[in-house]
């Protein structure tokens, strides 16, 4: 069995569920995914029941009885100065609140009987990801179906996604410390960028601030400004991210899914330098693929 913590934003819970699954695949073993995270938070909600996930959800019981044991076994390696030998490597948190763009090589060989915990925000995980999980990460039902700007997008030979982060990257102080916002340059520049090298390029514009994207991108009619259920189905609007032929996206791991799962294969994704606001952290953050073009 892989256990996996899930968390925080829809993103971040594509990350953990997409690491574990391959080590699911790779250890021929279930996957079960902890979602107490989500008990007593107000802010974030489980997302994935959304999904064609291979996983089913773990009970609170089984979880603790999980880390019980592992948690004997610790104490029982470290008397015996055999940790190594004793508890599955990953079975420990690896990373803390700023160290997530870490990249953990040895991730690949952890074996069945594993807790996972972490955000595995490195471009090197995916790089041999299993197909399988692509078609897993679609919402279900072909729920998408249900609105007419999917077949839209779907016809559209030059369809661009721009993807723009503020809402709590501007009211949250601690994700405005870390994260800030891309300004406005940024998206000006990458939307000149795929002007000279696309043919009438269309813009589908995805936002946490529609209002702010309207007053200052001045497209046109060149674009159209995507808002589905008033923001209540955000993973729909990952999938028509997705479904874009282009992506343009913000430091976010909402957005940087929306073109991961970008299955054109002459897909032109353009994606901040500046994925953070600290110059030593940023030189130290590898989390966009290197096919993208960083702006």
């Amino acid at each position: 069995m892989i256990y996996t913590e899930i968390s925080s934003g829809l993103g971040n819970q594509l990350f953990q569920y997409a690491v574990a699954r391959q080590l699911s695949i790779k250890n021929n073993t279930s996957l079960k995914l902890d979602i107490s995270f989500f008990d007593n938070q107000n802010l974030r909600n489980y997302k994935l029941h959304n999904y064609n996930i291979n996983a089913t959800i773990a009970d609170k019981i089984e979880i603790d009885n999980f880390l019980s044991i592992y948690s004997r076994d610790v104490l029982y390696a470290k008397l015996y100065r055999r940790i190594e030998k004793k508890i599955p490597k990953y079975f420990r948190k690896y990373y803390s609140e700023t160290q997530w763009w870490v990249y953990e090589a040895e991730l690949s060989k952890v074996a069945n009987n594993t807790y996972l915990k972490g955000y595995w925000q490195h471009y090197k995980y995916f790089q041999k990801i299993d197909s399988g999980i692509f078609n897993e990460l679609t919402p279900k039902n072909d729920e998408y179906n249900n609105y007419s700007i999917t077949h839209t997008i779907l016809q559209d030979t030059a369809s661009v996604s721009i993807h723009i982060r503020r809402g709590d990257y501007i009211t949250d102080t601690a994700a405005n410390d870390l994260m800030g916002t891309l300004p406005l340059e940024y998206y000006k520049s990458a939307i000149k960028y795929l002007k000279e090298q696309l043919i009438a390029p269309f813009f589908y514009i995805f936002s946490d601030d529609l209002e702010w994207a309207k007053d200052n991108l001045n497209l046109g009619n060149s674009a159209q400004y995507i808002d589905i259920a008033n923001g209540g189905k955000d993973y729909i609007e990952l999938y028509l991210m997705s479904k874009c032929r282009h992506n343009i996206i913000a430091n976010s791991s909402f957005s940087w899914w929306g073109a991961f799962l970008n299955q054109n294969k002459e897909k032109i994704v353009i994606a901040p330098a500046q994925w953070v606001k600290s110059d030593l952290m940023n030189s130290k953050v590898e989390i966009q693929c290197p096919s993208w073009i960083k702006m």
